[in-house]
């Protein structure tokens, strides 16, 4: 019965479910993949950032750069799976956007 109700067995679909997406890779054997985590120094802190790279692969495809509109973007879009403290999001958005501006970096962009 708990089993059921969590979507393992029963037919339930978890392509919507926070954690899993559905992914074309030729790498990913059922189509779905578990968002990962990133660690991320934020003021002062390291914390695991839920989705970072999926997100910054996003904005790379859109062709977007690391600026201030950017940044709260970044911060918008993240919170939907991490929690942010409205007191502390600039400094989220500050570690978001040198982390973003590595990612590009890294890219060769």
């Amino acid at each position: 019965m708990l089993i059921q109700a969590v979507g393992i067995k029963g037919g339930t679909d978890m392509s919507n479910d926070k954690f899993f997406t559905r992914k074309s890779s030729c790498c990913d054997c059922c189509g779905k993949r578990v968002i990962g985590f990133r660690p991320v120094r934020i003021g002062g802190c390291c914390l695991e950032i839920e989705g970072l790279d999926d997100v910054f692969e996003e904005y790379s495809k859109g062709g977007k750069v690391p600026e201030d509109r950017t940044g709260d973007q970044l911060v918008f879009d993240l919170r939907k799976l991490n929690f942010i403290p409205e007191d502390a999001e600039d400094l989220y958005k500050e570690a978001f956007l040198r982390e973003y501006r590595s990612y590009l970096k890294a890219k060769g962009k």
